[in-house]
């Protein structure tokens, strides 16, 4: 078990960062890639394969960026950026699911804290030597003390740092991050075993979040934390599916009914019906929730969980069931529960795929449009989309956004999940440019399967002195 050492430790224990240390002795079966030379004086700075590990990947090209893995993390190059901010480290540390609490204050006399955390002191100087936060980042966690291993860590955005508490004097080194989130495609073999990150695979946000709903709800936890593409964390259980959004700690149900192919009805009238309670969505137009099911949303959770219904009561053989944006309620046997929507999301997109699902997926559509068509460079802008599949709005789906100004540098951003309306908006802010140039916008969704759908559209730079 984790447990984060007392504030009176901290300050009790004065362990020493000793020099540059060794990842036990140089590997014996030498990586068989070569270093990019835009990397050479970064990897150098970083201790070399002493400290920072073996290459653990070719240069990997997107675009104009390079990258390249190495034990301890991802090196960046991007050539777009000043000379002095072109190479740095990618945030590997929030990808592996790692996150403690801030602390409100913490006014300590010899203490380093740093947004909310105090760095262990016993890290403070690899921390400083490597940049602070310009190249470790920021602290995602306190430190950390694992007893039955004699071992401290604190996990930081780019690096994460851990130290032998058994060795004397103790000395600080890099976790593997690079090797932890590379994975099987790096098969490089490690310069050394003790830096492998044993970090804890299921932790917060996600336990705290699942602690404040009903197990019944949530059924057994199936796998996870999984990593996307989009840079997004999820855990799957058996009835939901539960996701951060890249770069934040905000736990948010996925949209299952959608994801899985049931597209919304269309929306019906209120029903002179005791047995079922009116979800209004549209002035007059919405659906037609079973009571029961309403009851136990109430009761067990919350709409904000569950989200808007998307269908009718729907008749089974022995009962009666309904879908709403993240889950399924049936009625059977004078009992109501959920359908294990999240078990066979993992199926689907997991274990197999899934034609169905990639058939729901080609039907969905992006409507798009901004809040002028002309703006100044000194104003900001406002997009919106709206996103439906067969007639019907779509809830709870995140659509991104990428920005090309004049200059041709296109920028990207994420929207909120859509709305009970299918709607979402997004404020950029202003875009450089002459008087009558264009600025493209394109607003895209991809599917966990690697497919996207997009829409562009364009607004005018106009005003400028």
């Amino acid at each position: 078990m984790h447990r984060r050492v007392s504030i009176y430790l901290l300050l009790a224990v004065g362990l020493l960062a000793a020099c540059v240390p060794s990842r036990a002795e140089i590997q014996a079966t030498p990586s068989p890639y070569t270093l990019e030379p835009v990397f050479e004086e970064f990897y150098h700075f970083l201790g070399g394969l002493p400290r920072a590990g073996a290459v653990l990947s070719p240069g990997i090209v997107e675009g104009n960026i390079q990258k390249q893995y190495i034990e301890a993390g991802l090196m960046v190059y991007d050539p777009a950026l000043p000379p002095s901010e072109r190479v740095s480290l990618a945030p590997l540390g929030q990808q592996l699911g790692q996150w403690d609490a801030p602390l409100p204050d913490a006014n300590l006399q010899g203490a380093l804290f740093v947004d909310g955390y105090i760095i262990y002191s016993g890290f403070e100087e690899l921390y400083r030597q490597l940049g602070g936060a310009r190249y470790v980042g920021r602290p995602l966690t306190g430190v950390r003390y694992i007893e039955e291993r004699g071992r401290a860590e604190q996990y930081f955005e780019n690096l994460g740092f851990y130290m032998d508490l058994k060795e004397s004097p103790p000395t600080a080194r890099l976790m593997d991050y690079g090797r932890q989130v590379c994975g099987q495609d790096c098969g490089v073999v490690a310069s050394g075993p003790p830096a492998i990150i044993q970090a804890e695979p299921y932790g917060e946000p996600f336990v705290s979040a699942a602690a404040a709903i009903d197990p019944a709800v949530l059924g057994p936890r199936l796998a996870g934390p999984y990593q996307l593409a989009d840079g997004s964390l999820e855990v799957i259980y058996q009835n939901l599916v539960l996701y951060t959004p890249a770069g934040q700690q905000t736990v948010l149900p996925r949209p299952l009914t959608a994801l899985l192919g049931i597209l919304p009805e269309p929306r019906t009238t209120q029903l002179n019906n005791p047995n079922v309670t009116f979800y209004a969505l549209d002035g007059a137009f919405g659906y037609n929730v079973l009571t029961l099911f309403d009851e136990y949303i109430r009761q067990h959770s919350s709409y904000e969980l569950f989200g808007a219904p998307v269908q009718e009561l729907q008749p089974t053989g022995s009962g009666a069931s309904q879908c709403f944006v993240s889950a399924c309620l049936q009625y059977q046997a004078g009992q109501v529960s959920l359908l294990p929507l999240g078990a066979e999301y993992n199926t689907r997109f997991y274990e197999q795929s899934s034609p169905l699902v990639q058939a729901a997926f080609e039907q969905i559509r992006i409507e798009v449009w901004e809040a002028r068509a002309q703006v100044s460079s000194s104003e900001g802008q406002t997009i919106y989309a709206s996103l439906h599949a067969n007639g019907e709005l779509l809830q709870g789906l995140q659509p991104y956004l990428k920005v090309t100004p004049p200059n041709g540098e296109t920028v990207q951003y994420t929207f909120p999940p859509t709305d009970v309306n299918g709607q979402t908006l997004l404020n950029i802010p202003p875009v450089q440019g002459q008087n009558q140039e264009l600025v493209i916008y394109e607003v895209c969704l991809d599917s966990l399967h690697g497919a996207t759908r997009c829409t562009t559209d364009s607004y005018r730079i106009l005003g400028n002195p």
